[in-house]
């Protein structure tokens, strides 16, 4: 039976740790309702998640593993209109709005409840907002579910509720490397993303509302390849035709996972040379050597309604499940 415990630790500080049947463990923390570890029960135990060596390096680098919100990806020129009423939030990142903005959900200490069943455990994360905060309308409760079930696989599912019509886009920024060392690039990763067309971002990352064709590009990972030294921050529109949207496979061939969402997006975003030299948990970390994988809806969907929505309102609370599988 799959069981759940917290946990006190000195670099990492009040964590909750859940492990199934099969010896797969899932490590979060209630600082940013964040994904720490997911350790597969092979070579001594393989750490998939990239992460630093304490929290607080953690909390000062803010992304890593955490849930993002209320807005992931950039609000462009920091300002959208909600039943023709315009909202200001606010620049932390040259004219646009980053992940939330200064204070986003990442920064939050979430309340914790954890809970366990036959087959499956984990934790639920709650926090709140105010009318205002951030530039934000609305109270609004969010409510994150990370679970781990004997199929070796683990779901985050994002709920929420407010009092006001505002914008809800979540995602979790886990950075992922399947070698269990981020001393190793992600080159020889072999990666395939079902996805048709990217959506298409002028040169400070905010979308242009148009779709690109990924066919010929360096965004063609519709049959699977190795990531190379391709440097990706592109939201790639799903196709939903196949069991998964997204699969990683480490070079030794002993890991893969899979990504199934019910978002129009994944965010794919590789790290590169700024990051590299970070303190992470297996040593300083490499140039290319690792990628997050951020299922969201498109960024810059507030503007471009043929993008979808992500109106938030009181009569239709949010609720949408990402499933993360291991195959070992």
């Amino acid at each position: 039976m799959p069981s759940v415990q917290q946990r006190e630790t000195e670099k990492m500080g009040t964590v909750y740790e859940v492990e199934n049947d099969s010896g797969v463990k899932l490590v979060t923390s209630p600082e940013g309702a964040r994904l720490l570890d997911w350790i597969v029960p092979i070579d001594g135990g393989r750490d998939l998640v990239v992460g630093y060596d304490t929290i607080a390096g953690h909390q000062k680098a803010r992304y890593y593993g955490a849930t993002i919100g209320p807005v992931a990806g950039r609000i462009a020129g920091t300002r959208f209109t909600i039943d023709g009423k315009e909202y200001q939030t606010e620049d932390n990142d040259n004219g646009n709005t980053l992940h939330g903005g200064f204070k986003g959900l990442d920064t939050d200490t979430w309340k914790a409840e954890t809970f366990e069943t036959e087959t499956a455990a984990g934790v639920i994360y709650r926090t709140e907002r105010k009318d205002g905060d951030s530039g934000f309308p609305g109270n609004v409760s969010y409510t994150v579910t990370y679970t781990l079930e004997n199929d070796d696989s683990f779901t985050i599912t994002y709920d929420a509720t407010t009092d006001q019509p505002t914008l809800y886009n979540p995602t979790n920024h886990g950075y992922f490397n399947l070698t269990g060392d981020t001393r190793n690039p992600i080159d020889d990763h072999m990666v395939q993303i079902n996805a048709e067309y990217v959506a298409e971002t002028n040169p400070d990352v905010t979308t242009t509302g148009k779709k690109q064709p990924v066919a010929d590009t360096k965004f063609d990972f519709r049959v699977a390849r190795k990531m190379g030294t391709t440097l990706l921050d592109d939201p790639f529109l799903l196709d939903h035709t196949q069991d998964w949207d997204l699969k990683v496979t480490s070079p030794d061939e002993k890991v893969s996972i899979t990504v199934t969402t019910d978002r129009p997006a994944v965010v794919i975003y590789t790290t590169r040379d700024g990051e590299e030299g970070a303190p992470m948990k297996t040593g300083p970390f490499a140039n290319h050597g690792g990628m997050a994988i951020e299922t969201q809806g498109v960024p810059g969907t507030e503007k471009y309604p043929q993008f979808g929505e992500i109106l938030l309102r009181p009569e239709k609370p949010f609720h949408s499940v990402t499933r993360y599988r291991v195959f070992y």
